[in-house]
């Protein structure tokens, strides 16, 4: 074999192992792009009508908002069976309610509401922080009923579904934000008071910097209630 014919059957040689190297990757693209098929028109259509509603959800501001919104995430729970989010929004409607109505006589029974869609939540997607961190919230807001009596028992199981949820994303921002909510309103001699809550509140807005939501529907909120709650502080 002369010169020319071993640089040609090298150049060959080259050649094939080229081909055989784009056919293989070609072959594990085209089996991953099959692992992961494309969402379904039925899914598309649920992130859309939970991103609507989402919008609305981000401005709420009355009870009558806040419940024609869990209705129709009760709605979409029951219609799509297998998502955990339109639970747990349902529920989180309902947690703002308890925390912001005038008459506490109302406290218990919207916390119960919120406690029912979150159960439901739970049941579909375990160890998840952000649920956690609701169950946190719900239960220091019943505490609003009757604080003297209430807070030794319920502030302690308040604080471990916390401090679970710090455990389980130790970037999510939100169990932060309802421990410095907590402390900001709970007596200096019981451990509150803005200075306790002051380096929480930090705590909170230092998360929000790195926290990314795992997709377009999943929880976000809470940036703006950290930055009132820090102002109220700079005022003291």
């Amino acid at each position: 074999m002369n010169d020319l014919q071993i640089i040609c059957h090298s150049h060959k040689t080259i050649t094939m192992k080229k081909v055989i190297i784009i056919l293989v990757v070609s072959f594990c693209l085209f089996d991953c792009s099959m692992a992961q098929p494309a969402a379904s028109a039925e899914e598309k259509k649920f992130i859309v009508t939970m991103e609507t509603n989402l919008r609305i959800l981000d401005t709420a501001s009355t009870a009558a908002t806040y419940t024609m919104l869990a209705n129709t995430f009760e709605r979409i729970g029951n219609a799509e069976k297998k998502y955990w989010q339109p639970w747990y929004y349902a529920a989180l409607c309902y947690g703002f309610m308890a925390m912001n109505v005038p008459d506490k006589a109302m406290i218990d029974p919207l916390a119960a509401k919120a406690g029912e869609y979150l159960e439901k939540a739970s049941l579909l997607s375990n160890n998840n922080s952000e649920i956690s961190a609701l169950q946190g919230m719900i239960i220091n807001t019943k505490i609003l009923v009757d604080p003297v009596t209430r807070w030794q028992t319920s502030s302690i199981e308040a604080a471990a579904f916390l401090k679970t949820a710090k455990e389980q994303n130790p970037l999510n921002p939100r169990p932060y934000l309802i421990e410095a909510r907590t402390k900001m309103f709970t007596p200096t001699a019981m451990g509150g008071g803005p200075e306790a809550a002051g380096p929480v509140i930090e705590k909170a807005l230092s998360n929000f910097k790195v926290f990314k939501p795992e997709n377009s529907i999943a929880p976000g909120w809470g940036l703006a209630q950290t930055k009132m709650l820090q102002a109220k502080i700079n005022r003291r």
